[in-house]
């Protein structure tokens, strides 16, 4: 609405200086108009810059997630971004049938954790905190800008519980390479079998031991 009001007054100062003919008069007028027009730039630019007529609310969402890979355990893979490695790209599945997995990129405004909980499931919690009018009067003066829900902040955190595997991609090849020495091993094989034959009777209790089985692989090698 302020944008017609900025423009309104644009041509009101306009015509005001075009079609009155008493000095005072058109003097008043154009003054008045070219006040509302500076007022208008004002608001607008406090609005943009400053999320005038808003306030702060916020949101939490808790969606449960999938294995990015199939698997007698849970594997939430991912890639550290940077140097700092404190940000980072996140693969799953956000459901069980889905046959592509989902990559999920982090923003400017965006910080991801990982947290480890009890129970099989997995589950993303994001908690955003986002710009919303205060009331109906500065939806409606500000609406157009088209930033109600603007993302100020947001924390997605996502969190696994023992049956899953959080690995770094780096660490998820160095495990491949890995193994793939031990394919040959007695041990590993019949290690192996004995994890899926677990699997058929206490599928969390496989999956586990599967998970604490690769930990140590990968803080022993």
């Amino acid at each position: 609405m302020i944008i017609f009001l900025l423009v309104l007054f644009v041509i009101l100062a306009f015509l005001s200086m075009m079609l009155i003919q008493d000095k005072k008069k058109r003097l008043v007028a154009t003054f008045a108009s070219f006040v509302m027009v500076a007022l208008s730039l004002v608001l607008i630019t406090a609005n943009m810059n400053n999320h005038f007529g808003m306030k702060v609310q916020e949101k939490t969402d808790k969606t449960q997630i999938y294995s990015a890979q199939e698997n007698t355990y849970g594997v939430l893979a991912y890639q550290n971004l940077g140097k700092s490695g404190r940000e980072k790209v996140f693969i799953y599945k956000k459901a069980a049938s889905d046959k592509e997995t989902t990559i999920a990129k982090p923003d400017l405004k965006t910080k991801t954790a990982i947290e480890h909980i009890d129970g099989n499931q997995a589950f993303q919690i994001t908690k955003k905190k986002v710009y919303v009018y205060e009331n109906g009067f500065y939806s409606f003066l500000f609406g157009l800008a088209g930033n109600n829900n603007e993302v100020k902040e947001k924390q997605v955190t996502y969190q696994v519980p023992a049956t899953w595997l959080a690995l770094s991609m780096e660490d998820g090849a160095k495990l491949k390479a890995i193994l793939s020495q031990m394919a040959g091993s007695e041990d590993f094989i019949s290690w192996i079998q004995g994890n899926k034959q677990k699997a058929q009777e206490n599928p969390d209790e496989a999956a586990t031991d599967a998970v604490a089985y690769y930990q140590n692989i990968l803080s022993t090698n």
